[in-house]
């Protein structure tokens, strides 16, 4: 399960509104003190702080050191879940499946400690969207957690339930449910894209091409919507 969009949204989520702190100074004594909960909040900010600079394997160590010196919070096991799911893309293919277990693990942990905890019903929804079934993915489930999601955050919710249609290829779905979103952020140029993408694959031209036309008003340099524009306007051979 090699997907580079897996949990970008999340990602995103998890970055927002968080300070950066340095690296706690190395012990005075040979033998370390146990880690505490101030210290697990250090490890969390700088796991963030390591995947915003795009480097995977620290935010990963980081972030399970923040859930072993304070195992009590959801979002640092979201945030360990995140920092894998990057991490997945730059192993050898025979280290992603038991990363990816590990991944779902810690999502599930994250709702266990709060069952209305966003990131790790996200994290879980685009889980079993993108596992093959031998993996351990499904849509039936991914529609559950999907559900959960919208019950907390309607906006959200819509994008992940028009996630899990896209992926069933059931478009007239996806793209009602991207509609919805595309309504409650109309600013948004991502969701005109997505919109614009379904209409496509239905058929209806004109209408996706007036959703990658918004898309590119609201953000000229958008490279997706560029692109599906040049492909409705290049003749099929």
């Amino acid at each position: 399960m090699k997907t580079k969009s897996l949990l970008a949204l999340v990602a995103a989520l998890a970055f927002t509104g968080f300070a950066f702190a340095q690296a706690p100074a190395a012990p005075a004594t040979p033998a370390a003190a146990p880690a505490t909960p101030a210290d697990a909040v250090a490890f969390h900010q700088q796991s963030i702080e390591r995947l915003q600079q795009k480097n995977a394997k620290e935010a990963v160590e980081l972030a399970e050191r923040a859930t072993k010196a304070d195992p009590t919070k959801p979002e640092y096991f979201s945030q360990l879940g995140i920092a894998l799911s990057q991490r997945m893309n730059e192993v050898p293919f025979i280290q992603m499946a038991m990363m990816s277990g590990k991944m779902k693990k810690a999502f599930e942990k994250s709702i266990a400690l709060d069952p209305q905890h966003i990131n790790g019903l996200i994290g879980l929804t685009r889980f079993y969207t993108n596992a093959p079934e031998i993996a351990g993915g499904g849509i039936e489930k991914a529609l559950e957690f999907a559900a959960r999601v919208q019950k907390i955050d309607p906006f959200l919710g819509a994008i992940e339930l028009g996630k899990v249609a896209e992926k069933d290829e059931k478009f007239d779905v996806a793209l009602e449910n991207y509609a919805t979103a595309s309504k409650l952020r109309p600013e948004n140029p991502g969701l005109h894209y997505a919109c614009g993408a379904m209409l496509a694959k239905l058929g209806r031209k004109d209408e996706a091409r007036a959703r990658f036309e918004a898309a590119l008003k609201l953000k000229p340099e958008h490279e997706a919507s560029k692109k599906a524009l040049a492909e409705l306007d290049t003749p099929r051979s």
